[in-house]
Order: C-alpha cells, then sequence, then structure tokens
C-alpha cells in the first residue's frame, strides 16, 4: 500500500491549518492513518474523499467520549497517547466546537496542562544549571551527567512552554470574540522561537559529535526540524 509522510507543524500552534492540509489530501486520495515518531503524519492512498478533518484534546478519553462525537457524525481516526485526538466527517458536518465557550474551554484544559509541565520542568532546568555550576567547579566527575539532565530538562521545557504559548494567545483571542485570528501568535511569531530552538539544538549536537558522543546526532536531528519548521512558519506567516 502506497503512503507518504508529511510534517506536523505543531498542533497547538497550527492546527487550523494542519486539519485544512490533511483535509486536501484526502480530496487527492491521501487518508490519515497515524502519526510517526511525533513529527509526521503517515497517509495512505485510497479513495479521494471530501471529507474534514477536526483534533480534540482530552485525557483519558473514555467509550462514552467517542460515542458522544461518533452521534455528531465525526469518526475517531487516530489517537496520540490518551491526550490528542484526531475526528473525521463528511464536509459540510456541524463543527465538534460550535460555540465560542466550549472551544474556550478544549484550550484552557490544555493551557492549564502545558503550565504544569513549563512550571515543573523551568525548576528542574534552574536546579540542574546550579548543579551543572557548581559541579564543573568542584565535582568534575558528575559534569556531563548533570549536563545530560539539564539539555534533557531544557528540551522539556521549550516543548512545555511553547504549546502554553500558543493555547494562551488563542485563549484572548477567543476571548475577544475574535476566532477568526486563532494561531495570530503562532503564524506571526513562532518561527523565531523555532528559529532559536533549532540553533541551540545544533549547537548542542554539534559539540557532542566534536566530543565523540554520538547520540549528539539525536539533537542534531532536533536541531533540523526546528530549523525547517522555522522556514515553513516564516513563509506563511502572511497567510
Amino acid at each position: 500500500m502506497e503512503t507518504k509522510y508529511v510534517i506536523i507543524n505543531g498542533f497547538a500552534f497550527s492546527e487550523e491549518s494542519d486539519m485544512e492540509m490533511l483535509k486536501d489530501y484526502a480530496r487527492e486520495g491521501w487518508l490519515l492513518e497515524g502519526i510517526k515518531v511525533g513529527f509526521f503524519y503517515k497517509l495512505r492512498k485510497g479513495e479521494p474523499k471530501d471529507i474534514e478533518y477536526s483534533l480534540d484534546y482530552q485525557n483519558e478519553a473514555t467509550e462514552e467520549y467517542f460515542n458522544f462525537f461518533k452521534e455528531a457524525g465525526w469518526t475517531p481516526v487516530i489517537s496520540l497517547g490518551d491526550e490528542i485526538h484526531i475526528f473525521s466527517a463528511p464536509a459540510g458536518t456541524k463543527a465538534i466546537y460550535s460555540d465560542r465557550e466550549s472551544e474556550m474551554d478544549k484550550y484552557y484544559r490544555m493551557k492549564k496542562q502545558s503550565g504544569k509541565g513549563t512550571l515543573y520542568s523551568l525548576i528542574t532546568t534552574i536546579i540542574l544549571a546550579v548543579l551543572l555550576f557548581v559541579s564543573a567547579i568542584t565535582i568534575r566527575p558528575i559534569f556531563l551527567i548533570v549536563l545530560i539532565l539539564f539539555v534533557i530538562s531544557l528540551i522539556v521545557f521549550i516543548f512545555n512552554f511553547m504549546p502554553y504559548l500558543a493555547f494562551n494567545s488563542r485563549l484572548k483571542h477567543l476571548s475577544k470574540d475574535s476566532k477568526g485570528n486563532n494561531g495570530v501568535f503562532a503564524k506571526k511569531n513562532l518561527w523565531k522561537v523555532d528559529a532559536f530552538c533549532g540553533i541551540e539544538f545544533l549547537i548542542i549536537g554539534i559539540l557532542y559529535l566534536i566530543e565523540k558522543k554520538y547520540f549528539g546526532i539525536y539533537f542534531v536531528a532536533l536541531g533540523i526540524y526546528n530549523i525547517g519548521l522555522s522556514f515553513n512558519r516564516y513563509r506563511n506567516r502572511k497567510a
């Protein structure tokens, strides 16, 4: 069976544009089948369909939860963990969230969750930064271990903080009845954040590779991914 992989622009940042992109692919016969390594949509070749996709966030989704959407005409397509769920329906089906209040509740839940992750990872990163400084001066044998933990904590912080900004921006626009402007923050400013993160990951990866620590390839790959995402956001920021 013929398949293709399409990069995910970021659920928190480009939810609408990603769902629209998947809709266009479905019209060409490329149907969503799964998500690979958290960065790519997996599409399979099939019969062209005029369908729409919609994304929802729900922790520990129950059978009752899915039945609710099925009754509204939306069929579950894939779930990413126990949190992110993508549904499909024939074009013209009433949106899952058809009023401002329910849509705000959807993003408020995710803002709260990503906010907690941001706070915890920030505290951990600060503690590790202090330990890194101390180990560099007095406890050299544990320096590398602390450095690895610091880098991991920094990555966790970035991957929580960026969605937090996006969800917060969406809520602000919705509270002003500016639904048509959802994602403005992401489209016009987040390319800078992606570029910064990409350069940071590249530098970390290259430094590791210079020291012949080959897990640095992972950070180089993350850097290239974020820089590519940055170029894509920059190109589409006026769309």
